[in-house]
């Protein structure tokens, strides 16, 4: 338990160091829309079905700075938004963001995942994006906050896939051996992590990948270092990924974006491979697909 307390401090360090996301503050409602945090949407996405309330309890778990807070509380009128974080950092900007957007059906709260219980009522949709693989036991996050999911409610995860991140674990062992001692500096991280990037050769995998994917936002410092120096990380594959499902207790509706899981985008100029295909299991099936796509 005190190993864990040990990360769960260095993740609340890091964003109290480098809140994150680092959007910018706005004093009107977010720009665009995304409908995984719209009730109604999300809701007819998992059931097909309109749901009979509009006026639900939304739980936003690590919610960072607000980002995604704002957007649930703007594209959802009617209902209550309650916002929890680790770092108090990232909260106070979370806070700020909302009031100047006007998003005010929204309370935030200086708590852990694992503390989601302490929360009032129950919640009818819970959005916890880019934080389970951040926490030293994923489960008992995401069983914490199972116990507050109102029946048939809704949560939506998002959580790393390993496969789209070898360069980006080969940089942050690298940064942690350069680091020695400092490693925890999470400053001293970033400079030493910009200065390896501009040492190395400019046909360096690492490099090229740095450029082609993640170099645009990861001019802001708070972005390389949530990438590069964070001190907790766990990657998953479609195998652990249902391992954590299944340990929720939950009952899986699909993907979010359905699309990049169908098979025939990837081998549908054979037949052959695709009757095969017919003999695997939904699981099995996705993990073909992300074999064969590591991109998505």
């Amino acid at each position: 338990m005190e190993i864990r307390q040990d990360i769960s401090s260095a993740v609340q360090r890091l964003y109290d160091t480098y809140p994150f996301p680092p959007e910018p503050l706005l004093d009107s409602p977010p720009p665009g829309y995304n409908w995984r945090w719209n009730w109604l949407a999300a809701y007819h996405f998992c059931t097909n079905q309109t749901p009979q309330k509009q006026d639900v309890r939304i739980l936003d778990a690590g919610c960072g700075t607000g980002v995604g807070t704002e957007y649930l509380v703007h594209l959802n009128p009617a209902a209550q938004v309650v916002g929890i974080d680790l770092s108090s950092g990232a909260l106070e900007v979370a806070r700020e963001r909302c009031r100047r957007s006007g998003a005010n059906r929204v309370e935030f709260h200086h708590k852990s995942l694992y503390d989601a219980q302490e929360l009032p009522g129950e919640f009818d949709l819970i959005n916890c994006v880019g934080v389970l693989h951040h926490l030293p036991d994923p489960i008992r996050g995401i069983q914490s906050l199972v116990a507050k999911l109102a029946p048939g409610g809704l949560m939506h995860i998002f959580v790393y896939a390993e496969l789209g991140r070898w360069e980006i674990q080969l940089m942050q062992k690298a940064i942690a051996l350069l680091q020695g001692e400092r490693r925890g500096d999470y400053r001293d991280g970033v400079q030493v992590g910009r200065q390896i990037f501009a040492a190395l050769p400019e046909n360096n995998r690492l490099v090229k990948r740095e450029k082609e994917r993640w170099s645009l936002e990861n001019q802001r410092d708070e972005c390389f270092a949530d990438m590069y120096v964070h001190p907790q990380e766990i990657d998953y594959n479609i195998d652990t990924l249902f391992e954590l499902i299944d340990a929720s207790g939950l009952d899986f509706v699909g993907f979010s974006n359905p699309k990049n899981w169908e098979l025939e985008r990837l081998l549908g100029k054979n037949p052959d491979l695709l009757e095969r295909a017919k003999n695997l299991s939904d699981r099995e099936r996705y993990r073909l697909i992300e074999l064969l796509d590591p991109e998505a």
